[in-house]
């Protein structure tokens, strides 16, 4: 069973290669921090306020995209 932390950073992952972003530009635009991905890739674990902004920031994402789209 995977933790919350794999699961996060897999749910992360599958968003940058869903929406073609670059780790990089994805931290600076969902927490300000270019190497958030980096830091999850190296195992560092997110906050829970940081895990929030992020899904919260993906969920944003993914709706207005589908209202251009629809």
């Amino acid at each position: 069973m995977a933790t919350f932390s794999e699961h996060f950073r897999g749910r992360v992952e599958a968003f940058l290669a869903a929406h073609r972003f670059k780790p990089t530009e994805f931290g600076r635009q969902a927490v300000g921090d270019p190497s958030f991905v980096l830091n999850l890739r190296r195992g560092r674990s997110p906050t829970l306020a940081t895990a929030d902004k992020v899904v919260a920031f993906m969920t944003t994402f993914e709706a207005s995209r589908s209202r251009r789209a629809g």
